[in-house]
Order: C-alpha cells, then sequence, then structure tokens
C-alpha cells in the first residue's frame, strides 16, 4: 500500500442482506475465497456447525467428513476459518489429529492432516490453533492451551499451495513462560505473527512462513498487542492498554501504524453523537481486522451490557494513521449487538453479526469490495 495515495480508496457503502435471519445465531467465523464464503461455529451446546454459500445470501449446512471438532474452540485471537484464491479452509480435529480440510465448491472437502513431530499430543485441548491465508500461502500456528506450559513453543505449519502441509516449525516466543495470546494473519507480503506475555509481546513479520523477522521494537513492551494487518509497507496493530486500577479485561484498544520502520500511534474516531454507538473508549471492541484494498477496515461493537448501549462499529483506514468510523444507524449497524466477522469472495464482501433483539439470529451486510493489491 502506498500511504501517498490515500485517494484510490473508497469506503464501503453496506446494504443489509433481507434473508441472513435464516440462521441461527452463535459465534460464527468468517471467511471468502474466489468460490463463495463459509460461515464456522463450534460450541458447547449446538457443536460443530459449517455453512456455505455461493453469493452471502443462500446458505446450506455442510460439514467435512470426519471432522470431530473445529480449533481452536473460537477463542478471541484463534481463528478456524480461512479463505483466499481458489480455496477457503477449516482447522479442527479429526480421527488422524489436527487437520485443515480445504474446498474449492462449498461441498466436496479435502483433509489435510498436520504433522506435529514430536510433541505428545494426548488430547485435542492440548493445543490452542488459529488458522489465516492469504497470497503466500496457508498459515497454521499453535500454542499451548495450558499453563504451566508443557510444550513451552509456538509452532507453526505453513502451505505454499494450500494443498500439502511441511514439517512443523517453531518461532521466538516472549522469554518469560507466562500465559500469552496468538494471533496471526495473512498479507499481501507474507504473514504476521503476534504473540503477548505478562511483561512483553513479540511481533514477528516473515515472507515465506519459514524465517520470522521481530518487528515489535519500541511496542515490545505492551502487555496485549493483537488485531494485527498488514497492507504493503504498513503495518497496523491494536494495544490492549489497562489504566492503573481498572477492572481486569476493561482497558481500551489502541491503534498503533508502523511505516518506515517506525511505530506511531493513530487515531481512532469514536463517532459523532446523535448517531448510535458513541461510548467510552473502554466499551469499545474490535474483533476483525482487514485489508480493504489498499487500506484497512476493522469492525467490532460496543461493549454492552449493564444497562450500556449495543451497537455494531465499522472503522476504515486509508494508510492506517488514521481510522473513521461509519455511521451506525445509516448502515442499520444498531440491529446488531455485535459484528464478528467480515469475509470477500471475488469484490463482494459479507458483514456478519449478532442480532441485538432477541430473535437469536444472525444479521448480515454486503458490500462491494475493491481488489486486494496484485488480485
Amino acid at each position: 500500500m502506498s500511504a501517498g495515495h490515500p485517494q484510490q480508496f473508497e469506503p464501503p457503502k453496506w446494504v443489509k442482506s433481507p434473508t441472513a435471519k435464516v440462521i441461527d445465531a452463535s459465534d460464527y467465523q468468517a471467511a471468502g475465497w474466489d468460490g463463495g464464503f463459509l460461515l464456522a461455529t463450534d460450541n458447547q451446546s449446538e457443536g460443530a456447525k459449517v455453512l456455505t454459500s455461493k453469493d452471502g445470501h443462500d446458505w446450506r449446512v455442510t460439514a467435512p467428513a470426519g471432522m470431530v471438532e473445529l480449533k481452536s474452540g473460537l477463542s478471541a485471537q484463534g481463528r478456524v476459518a480461512a479463505g483466499y484464491g481458489t480455496a477457503g479452509y477449516l482447522l479442527g480435529w479429526s480421527s488422524q489429529g489436527f487437520t485443515v480440510w480445504r474446498t474449492e465448491d462449498g461441498e466436496r472437502w479435502e483433509s489435510l492432516p498436520l504433522d506435529i513431530g514430536d510433541l505428545d499430543i494426548g488430547s485435542r485441548s492440548d493445543l490452542d490453533l488459529t488458522i489465516t491465508a492469504g497470497p503466500h500461502g496457508v498459515l497454521v500456528v499453535g500454542r499451548d492451551a495450558y499453563y504451566p506450559h508443557r510444550y513451552n513453543g509456538t509452532y507453526v505449519w505453513h502451505s505454499p499451495d494450500g494443498r500439502s502441509f511441511g514439517t512443523m516449525t517453531s518461532v521466538p516466543e516472549p522469554a518469560e513462560k507466562s500465559p500469552y495470546g496468538v494471533d496471526a494473519a495473512a498479507t499481501p507480503s507474507g504473514f504476521l505473527i503476534s504473540m503477548n506475555g505478562e511483561k512483553a509481546a513479540v511481533l514477528l513479520s516473515s515472507e515465506d512462513g519459514g524465517h520470522w523477522l521481530e518487528i515489535a521494537g519500541e511496542l515490545a513492551w505492551t502487555r496485549m498487542f493483537g488485531r494485527v494487518c498488514s497492507n504493503g509497507s504498513v503495518v497496523v496493530g491494536f494495544e490492549f492498554y489497562q489504566r492503573p486500577g481498572q477492572v481486569p479485561g476493561d482497558g481500551e484498544l489502541r491503534p498503533w501504524y508502523r511505516h518506515g520502520g517506525t511505530w506511531s500511534p493513530a487515531t481512532l474516531d469514536p463517532g459523532r453523537l446523535p448517531d448510535a454507538g458513541v461510548v467510552p473508549a473502554n466499551e469499545r471492541r474490535i474483533n476483525v481486522v482487514r485489508n480493504w484494498g489498499t487500506g484497512f477496515i476493522a469492525i467490532g461493537n460496543t461493549f454492552g451490557g449493564d444497562g450500556r448501549e449495543v451497537a455494531g462499529l465499522v472503522w476504515y483506514s486509508a494508510a492506517g494513521s488514521t481510522w473513521t468510523r461509519m455511521s451506525v444507524r445509516e448502515n442499520g449497524f444498531d440491529s446488531a449487538s455485535e459484528l464478528m466477522d467480515i469475509a470477500v469472495s471475488r469484490q463482494k464482501a459479507v458483514l456478519v453479526g449478532f442480532s441485538s433483539d432477541d430473535s437469536h439470529q444472525l444479521v448480515m451486510w454486503q458490500a462491494d469490495a475493491p481488489p486486494l493489491p496484485g488480485r
């Protein structure tokens, strides 16, 4: 992305999908590829559920043969769904162990078991996993799900073509052996991995999924650095900042961007009254950050509950330095208590949310998406 050409950036125009309320809601993740869209969820009450669609309107239930569970249980950062180019992917557990399933048409699935090397994995809950896909292939990242750690590593599986995965490798991690979160993102130039401990953070960049460069720099002190994304020469990420004395988890996400090797704070538009969803910084959540043409898009919601306002929130940024919030009421985002994910198939985007009423249904929007750089 060229930070000097923001005029090429066009914010999306979202249209609510009239047929979206046929799907029972849960914590869905979404992914898109040239053949369509997929939605995936896994929870204790319903188990794993996978849906695919050619157009983002009509959805059908499907499931790879042999799929027992999706991983990593749809945690705050872990992802089970990914897509790019000719294929969509699911990450889960089968009788063969940790497995990636690949589809081109949303109906037929090919299983790609992951080789765990000499790790003594006794249960599907031993590792938290996340998957991402982009122009440089598919990346799966795993970490020990327990503390104290038994494996003391962050593990990577890379597939250049999305058809077979190479030998498992490990990557550098925070020196401390405390619990940490892992986030991964595919970018036009390679991959990003962020890891966070109690006192240190690691942000790694790779062009080939095998050789990693530390780029956190002066941000290495932060306690949590996630929601990472990169477009061209710009890297963006959101620091979870908690003031002294705040209730644990009641912090705020602060945006940063890296250009020319230097990190700088970005600005996040809070919105303007009388629009809905104008809340204090510690009541805003960002769930997903994605490339949007030559720029970026971030989706999330207000942190409702205890009588606080609920609404879906969407920001866009041309160069990572300034994030502009889209109108909540004009786009109907006040009908969502949470915006969970966004997916792109060819040049159509689908935005997935959880209804703010008592219907327990998904709500969706569609927009024209600009082509990603190089496509």
